[in-house]
């Protein structure tokens, strides 16, 4: 599997907001295009950076997380490529979204460099 491009297929033939967890970088996907009103929920996928594998949330008991957790950003490419129908989808997810951003910030705020 290659994200993003991957992801996106899963995201779009299901009808699915998907996570993918992973240390380096982590993010949501939305569908880019859909016939229906909504995602019909939410897939949670992780990255093993050291083995290069991928785990699914309700395959693996150890990626079990709370019902509201905070969620990454949206992937980039969603804004510049989704279909109209599509473009209320992030709503929802939108404070979790923001969530994650503070809580990131808080575990890793930035560091100012003096010369």
């Amino acid at each position: 599997m290659d994200t993003p491009d991957h992801l996106y297929v899963i995201a779009n033939t299901s009808n699915l907001c998907v996570v993918f967890l992973a240390r380096l970088k982590s993010t949501t996907f939305l569908p880019l295009v859909s016939n229906v009103d909504g995602t019909t929920g939410t897939i949670f996928i992780g990255l093993i950076e050291e083995l290069q594998h991928f785990i699914q949330s309700d395959i693996l008991l150890s990626l079990q997380l709370v019902d509201g957790c905070p969620l990454p950003p949206l992937q980039v490419q969603w804004d510049y490529h989704q279909d109209i129908r599509v473009s209320g989808w992030a709503a929802p997810y939108r404070n979790r979204m923001a969530d994650w951003v503070m809580r990131c910030r808080e575990m890793y705020p930035l560091q100012r460099h003096f010369m």
